[in-house]
């Protein structure tokens, strides 16, 4: 059999057509992100490597095409296995965020936390004082630079992230400022006691009370010293016992997030007094629709431990969530459904702040 000529040339141009659709079609399918910067950028955009005790860190660090030296931001991530650009749910969340600081002036340097993304290192056995440690190489590398001015970096740190900010600040007084974005003024127990409250609140009392019983125990045992499998042993017995005496089923799967090295140190970890100790301007914002890091419980535990500071403020953003979108319910699944990154006023008001402070410290 043979092949007329004319089909090859109507096969081909079917098959293009048939890409062409399917390709219009997955980009109906995708998220749409409007936020999400998009070539030609008014600003330069480097890939840095930088060392942490032998550890290569990683990042991407944008700077004004302006004369410097500028001044300079460092972000900080949240927890789990974030990227540089703090992708998660379809958004680039700490893309979004230095896009808009790069804009106003700032420099700023995202980087790939140890063990994710680029970065060397061991991500499972990090804990925060491991990422305290490399944001302060971040740090040493901006100041290396001469288009960085040294005296005006500040941190912007997100939940997790302001507790290492925290820390980082009360050890560095040449730090600029400090902004918490959904940053606890609370320890880590007390926030996943209150989760649990929340979550059982239409449960009878009495099952209720058994469960933060048993959550305060596990979290207890999980902190202790001793080797880990010692701390392991003792969880599963609590949630055996617990299984026995009123029937709360349970499984293997319970144990690994509470006994990792992360967890353990963060449930040892009080942010109060850090707090206190940081002397540099604070902007500690909480969304009221947030459910991990609340409002109602951490506004008022920030505002105590800052009370001391003359340059801090706490400020409740209404309708905004843990990731200080516009949010209906502030329920982390709602994140995906959202085509706004991150609210223009939540942006305004961070860079806004943080060109103040800026221009209020010394230039080099």
């Amino acid at each position: 059999m043979t092949t007329s000529p004319r089909i090859l040339p109507r096969l081909a141009c079917l098959l293009i057509l048939a890409a062409l659709a399917w390709l219009a079609f997955a980009r109906s399918m995708a998220p749409r992100r409007p936020q999400t910067p998009a070539a030609p950028l008014p600003y330069e955009v480097h890939q840095v490597v930088f060392d942490n005790a032998g550890i290569g860190l990683e990042g991407t660090l944008t700077v004004p095409r302006t004369p410097g030296p500028h001044p300079a931001v460092v972000l900080i991530p949240g927890s789990g296995e974030v990227n540089r650009d703090g992708s998660l749910f379809g958004h680039h969340f700490y893309l979004v965020l230095a896009d808009d600081l790069t804009r106003r002036g700032f420099a700023v340097l995202r980087s790939d936390k140890r063990g994710l993304g680029r970065s060397g290192g061991d991500f499972a056995s990090a804990t925060s004082f491991d990422f305290v440690s490399d944001i302060q190489a971040g740090l040493a590398l901006l100041r290396s630079r001469p288009d960085i001015d040294a005296d005006r970096i500040g941190l912007v740190g997100h939940s997790e992230g302001g507790l290492v900010g925290s820390i980082v600040a009360a050890k560095a007084p040449r730090i600029a400022f400090l902004v918490l974005m959904a940053g606890s003024g609370l320890p880590a127990r007390d926030l996943l006691l209150s989760r649990t409250r929340r979550r059982m609140a239409q449960d009878a009392p009495d099952r209720m009370q058994q469960e933060l019983a048993l959550q305060q125990a596990v979290l207890a045992e999980a902190s202790v010293p001793g080797s880990a499998a010692e701390r392991k042993a003792a969880v599963r017995t609590l949630y055996r016992t617990a299984n026995s005496r009123y029937g709360r089923p349970w499984s293997e799967d319970e144990l690994a997030p509470v006994l990792t090295p992360w967890m353990r140190t963060l449930l040892r970890i009080d942010p109060r007094p850090l707090l206190r100790q940081v002397a540099c301007p604070v902007l500690a914002l909480v969304g009221e629709k947030d459910e991990v890091v609340t409002a109602d419980e951490n506004i008022p535990a920030l505002r105590q431990a800052l009370a001391a500071n003359p340059r801090a403020q706490v400020q409740r953003l209404p309708g905004l969530n843990h990731f200080f979108q516009s949010a209906r319910t502030g329920a982390l699944a709602e994140a995906a459904d959202i085509e706004e990154t991150m609210a223009p006023r939540a942006l305004a008001l961070i860079g806004s702040w943080a060109v103040e402070q800026a221009k209020r410290a010394p230039a080099r």
